[in-house]
């Protein structure tokens, strides 16, 4: 018969303890990133221009056209001109939506967005970002460039 010898309870634990501790760090630290606020990063779409089915003469102060489904944008117009916005949520990566006249809203963790893409409500704490926009000719369509990024004032 083989006996045991009774062990230290205190030696025993404490290495326990601090295994267990740090076991559980590792496991949140996989479990839950992105605590920074860059959305995912996602593979690079290999046709970046999105024609779209609007001329700069159609996009009036005030439009917002929703292109999420063609390239994850919104295209908008104000009294400088014609700009758009990435509609991915820069907490997460969720796409955000439009919300009449509020701006744009995520519906995952209630991040908020005015029109020039400016956080209004948490948890966001970065702006939406500006993308590229061109004309194409001969009948002028808009090109929207989604991996081409422009500083907030960009008007075409």
């Amino acid at each position: 018969m083989i006996r045991h010898r009774p062990c230290d309870e205190a030696a025993v634990s404490l290495p326990r303890r601090a295994f267990c501790a740090s076991l559980c760090t590792a496991l949140a630290t996989v479990a839950l990133p992105g605590k920074g606020q860059s959305p995912e990063t996602k593979p690079a779409d290999p046709q970046p221009l999105k024609v779209t089915e609007v001329t700069r003469a159609q996009m009036t102060p005030g439009k917002v056209l929703d292109y999420r489904k063609l390239g994850a944008f919104y295209l908008l117009a104000d009294a400088s001109g014609v700009f758009a916005l990435t509609a991915v949520c820069t907490h997460r990566g969720c796409l955000v939506l439009s919300e009449g006249a509020t701006g744009f809203g995520c519906p995952c963790h209630d991040s908020a967005y005015d029109f020039l893409g400016n956080v209004t409500e948490g948890p966001a704490k970065l702006p939406l970002r500006h993308l590229r926009v061109t004309e194409r000719e001969p009948k002028g369509l808009l090109l929207v460039d989604v991996a081409t990024f422009v500083p907030p004032e960009s008007r075409l």
